[in-house]
Formats: structure tokens, sequence, C-alpha cells
């Protein structure tokens, strides 16, 4: 299914759902039930061929295709029948249902909401003609195209539990996710897990048995996606829920590969002096970026790397000892690459952001006979890149995260045979620890490759500044508002 079936159907599941719950709780009811249709449609399909073989239906047999079992009762064609019918209670059968699927797959015991959140105080017709919409589903790919186009719906509350999928591509290709335990202590929806997956499957590995998939998620609702969203690849994963910063619930994992976009600047966090992670200082409680970072580091394997997105100021703030904390970090040699980002990238911020790509180990590493770049680190600015598809969105082309992830690769030693770095004037640089501790630690990649006359330009004042921010969050509000009123007017007059 295209991503516009999948706007199609986001829509027509609105149409049906308006009026009749709050517009904060559609994401919840139709992901949920997306699911469930999805569990039948894959049972369905390996029924057909077990019936073929003579094995008959019998959770044994789907046990040893390493299958979930499906109950009759939780079956779709059977909770259609049920809510269509006027003798039998929709809220009921949908109870049945999910009670029947957690009692044979105990591991979901606490994945599902009650049926009296998902469709409470919906009358029997619009229940049913909601399930309808799902009949024609073809599979499990529409759940990620869904969950962006909840994020657009949502606007900034969809920067909660989604990553722009350009972005998340940026990592992937440039970190090579393909053997060993990959971790995302934010993970939202699941999305970063997902395209490391599919980076393994692309290049003719096994998703889930060449990674290992690790996550935490705060959010009990975008937990629960993730959990569902996951699961539908067909991907097992240690997903747990709780604040990462406060209740780390994987203490002893050591990532080979770590992918993370936290909450830009989170000011309220569960700020603790004693922690362990703060092996390069201790993060202050008005901002929790160096917290993220350096728990990120403290989840790094001997020769792990991570990539992590964060607000530009991580790369030159001093404030409250977080220049003494990035003065410690590049002293150990952890950084390998700084990428500016341009603005208008996210749902939930329209404010510039960069990555962070950290390394434990920058050395050839022995027989992989990677470039030494001990000492090094590669600045990218990447801030004029991307193409507006809205007139406050911006996404990055499929060409521009190549040449992204081939400069790094090509610094590295582990881009393509014979291609050599080369330090390119106004986009990438690398430049040692002695130029860095010149410039007083700052990561700034404009301070090593070169503002141009638009970066001056741009950058000329606070106040301009302040002002091309406005403009920037209206524009998106005006922009959410036309799209939102043309689809509601499409599918209103459909």
């Amino acid at each position: 299914m295209q991503p516009t079936a999948a706007a199609d159907l986001l829509w027509k599941a609105v149409d049906t759902l308006r009026g009749a719950m709050d517009a904060a709780h559609y994401k919840s009811t139709v992901l949920t039930l997306l699911y469930l249709r999805c569990l039948s449609l894959e049972l369905e399909q390996t029924r057909r061929r077990l019936d073929a073989e003579g094995l008959g239906d019998r959770d044994v047999h789907y046990s040893a295709e390493g299958l979930r079992w499906i109950p009759p009762v939780a079956r779709w064609n059977i909770l259609v029948q049920r809510v269509q019918d006027p003798d039998d209670d929709p809220v009921t059968a949908l109870d049945e249902a999910l009670d029947a699927t957690r009692r044979s797959n105990h591991d979901l015991a606490d994945l599902f909401p009650p049926a009296s959140t998902l469709i409470a105080d919906m009358e029997r017709q619009r229940i049913a003609k909601l399930f309808t919409l799902f009949e024609d589903v073809p599979g499990p790919a529409v759940y990620e195209e869904l969950l962006a186009e909840f994020a657009r719906f949502e606007g900034k509350r969809g920067g909660e539990f989604y990553t722009p999928r350009n972005v998340v591509r940026l990592l992937v290709e440039t970190l090579q996710p393909q053997r060993g335990r990959v971790y995302d202590p934010c993970c939202g929806s699941g999305g970063m897990l997902v395209q490391a997956a599919r980076f393994v499957t692309e290049r003719g590995g096994d998703p889930a048995a060449d990674l290992a998939y690790y996550g935490q998620e705060v959010n009990t609702g975008s937990w629960q996606l993730a959990r569902m969203n996951l699961e539908m690849q067909g991907l097992p994963v240690d997903l747990r829920c709780a604040d990462t910063l406060e209740s780390d619930l994987q203490p002893t994992l050591k990532a080979d590969i770590v992918l993370a976009t936290p909450p830009f600047n989170v000011s309220d966090w569960a700020h603790r002096e004693g922690d362990s992670r703060w092996r390069y200082g201790i993060p202050p409680r008005t901002n929790a970026n160096f917290a993220w970072l350096q728990h990120v580091v403290h989840r790094l394997s001997e020769r792990g790397s991570a990539g992590v997105v964060l607000a530009n100021g991580s790369t030159s703030s001093k404030q409250k000892g977080e220049g003494e904390i990035r003065k410690a970090m590049v002293e150990d040699d952890l950084v390998a690459c700084i990428v500016a980002l341009p603005a208008q990238l996210f749902w939930s911020t329209s404010i510039p952001a960069c990555i962070w790509f950290l390394t434990k180990d920058k050395s050839t590493q022995g027989a992989d006979g990677l470039t030494d770049r001990a000492g090094q680190t590669l600045f990218i600015d990447a801030r004029a890149m991307g193409k507006m598809t809205g007139r406050a969105r911006r996404e990055l082309t499929s060409r521009e995260l190549s040449e992204i992830a081939r400069t790094y690769h090509a610094w590295r030693g582990t881009g393509r045979r014979g291609e050599e770095y080369q330090d390119v004037p106004g986009f990438c640089r690398s430049a040692g620890l002695d130029e860095i501790r010149q410039n007083q630690h700052i990561l700034t990649p404009g301070r090593y490759i070169g503002a141009t006359e638009d970066d001056r330009t741009q950058h000329d004042g606070q106040a301009d500044r302040r002002i091309d921010g406005l403009i920037r969050e209206l524009l998106e509000l005006l922009d959410q508002s036309d799209q939102l009123t043309q689809d509601m007017q499409r599918h209103l007059g459909a």
C-alpha cells in the first residue's frame, strides 16, 4: 500500500470516528484494529497452506512455524460478523477477542487498550463501518505509512512518537547496522528499529537473526504502538516502558549501534547527581541534552557507534557545565562526526538540529582495515540541503542522504573501494583535536567548514532570528490548517 492509500485509509477512519471520540484517541483505535487485522491475515495465509498439507488448524503447528496462534473468537471475520450482529454487543465482542489473543500470547498481555477505550460510546453503525475499512488491507507495510500520516495529522504532537523517515534513513545509512545489538533509548513508535531491520533486508541479510533489537519509551501509548509496529515486522524485541533517564531498565546492555532522537532541550527531567552514567560531568537540571548523550555513550559496546539527533545548541552551549561535558567527551575522542541539519525537518519543532555521530573506537580496528581517525572529527554542513514539501516542511532527498552518508563512509574508510575522503569547501571538513581545542571545544560545523555569505546574513542579529522563527511557525500552522481543510472537504464530499 502506497503512502497515498495509507492517507486515504486514515481520513476514512477519521471521518468515521469524528464526533464519536476525542481526536487524541484516533491513533490508538485505528492502529490497534489494524494490528488485529494483520494478525488474522498472517494466520489465514498460513492456515491455507497447512490445510493443503493436511495439518489442520491447531496452535502447535503455528508455534512450529514461529507464528502467533489466534483463537477463532479473535479472528477478523468472526469479529466483523459479531460487531454487525444487532443481537451482539460490539464492545463485548472486541473485549473477548483481545482477551483471547492475550491468553494465547502471554507476551501481549499488556499491549492492548481495553475495548471500552477503543470504541466506547460509538453507535453500532459507526463501529461496523470502521471495521469494514480494514477488509482490504494487504499487510503490515501500511502500519509504518499510517504512523507517518498520523504524525502529519497531529502536527507538533506527532513528533512525540515519530521521527521523519528521511532523518531515520540518514542515521541508518550512515551507521549501517548489519550485525549485533541495536538500541533506541527513546524509541517512540519504533521507526528507528524498523529501519535498521530494513537496512539488513535490503542487503540480503536476515533482520530477525542478524540484529537484536532493544528499546525503551516513556509514553505508554507510544510504547504500545512500537510493540505492534515491530511485531508486525516479525522482529523479536526487548522493549521496556519507563523514563530512560529516570529508570534505565536495561542496565547491562552494551549496544553495537544506538539510534536516538531524544526530545530537544527538556528542562523537566529526572536529575540525579550521583548517576554512574554522568562520567563526563553532571548535566544541568534545566537541559537533558547531555544526559542523553552520556546515556548513549554508557550503553555503547567497546567498538559501538551511535547517531543522536539534538538541538543545535548542544554543539556550542557553555551554560551550567555543558561546555565542560562537551570538552570531556571530545578529549576522550568520542565524537566522530557532527552534521548540521536544515531547519523545518521535524514535526515537533521548526528549529534546526544536528546529528552527533559517536564512536568508541576510531582506530583501524585491526582486520577491518578502517582509516585511522584517532584525534579527528568530521564536520558536515547540510543546512542548505532539502526540498520544501509545503510552506513549512522540508525533506532531505535520497541523493542528499546518500551524499552525507557517502562522505562519512569515505572519511571512515568504509566507502567504496578506492574512494578517498577529501574536504569540500562549504560542505565538509575533517578537523584535528588541536584545532577543536583552539575553538574552545565548540563543535558547530560552520566554525570549521566556514560560513557562506548567506549564512552570515541569516544569522545577523538576535531579533532577526526570533522573527524568522515566528514566521516559520506561523507558516507551519497555516500549512497544516490548509492541508487538513482540503483533506476533510475531499473526504466529506466523497
